[in-house]
């Protein structure tokens, strides 16, 4: 597992790359089971989907950050 958040994204923008690259070959794919690819590539598309809302993501924000001014007094 990634261990900061620019290592993060960039394994997810590999994966995203990857599924967008093989979606677009089943698109391309004519020869193939129509239905099949369109499955196969929807699930790719969602699979894109929850990549893209992780990016960027480091986990939660605390509720209440200290004024810092106060400190520098």
């Amino acid at each position: 597992m990634a261990t900061n958040v620019t290592e993060k994204d960039k394994t997810l923008q590999e994966v995203i790359d990857w599924c967008t690259d093989w979606a677009k070959e089943l698109c391309a794919d004519i020869e193939g089971d129509y239905y099949a690819n369109f499955m196969q590539a929807d699930a790719l598309a969602r699979v894109i989907r929850h990549c893209q809302s992780m990016l960027g993501y480091s986990g939660s924000m605390p509720s209440e950050v200290q004024n810092q001014s106060e400190d520098a007094k």
